[in-house]
């Protein structure tokens, strides 16, 4: 499939391991500068919070900043990916966090996108 994902497009990758949420926007303004606006933005991000920051606030800061980026860039779509489930969580209980995983984009409708 190679790094295209077999699309016939041209796909752009960036990554940052062990990104946390409240560093999102930089790191996608970063990556953006001095690039036209994508056609659509994959984010794959919000796992290394479980644990590390309450439910609710990871939640309110998803909207508000998925809600920044669809004012910067009105043209593009926004896709979230589910948060990845880990055999290991190093921040609490495995069971608490992966329980938290599955209802962070439920409750704040973030997989539908409504913003």
């Amino acid at each position: 499939m190679g790094t295209s994902l077999g699309l016939d497009a041209r796909v752009q990758w960036f990554g940052w391991g062990g990104l946390r949420w409240e560093r999102l926007l930089p790191f996608i303004h970063q990556s953006l500068r001095g690039r036209a606006a994508p056609d659509v933005l994959l984010i794959h991000c919000g796992g290394n919070d479980l644990g590390n920051t309450k439910s609710l606030r990871l939640v309110a800061d998803m909207k508000r900043d998925l809600q920044d980026l669809h004012r910067r860039f009105p043209g593009t779509k926004i896709l979230l990916s589910a948060i990845s489930q880990r055999r290991r969580w190093r921040t609490a209980n495995p069971g608490k966090i992966d329980k938290t995983r599955k209802w962070v984009p439920w409750v704040s409708h973030l997989s539908h996108i409504n913003i």
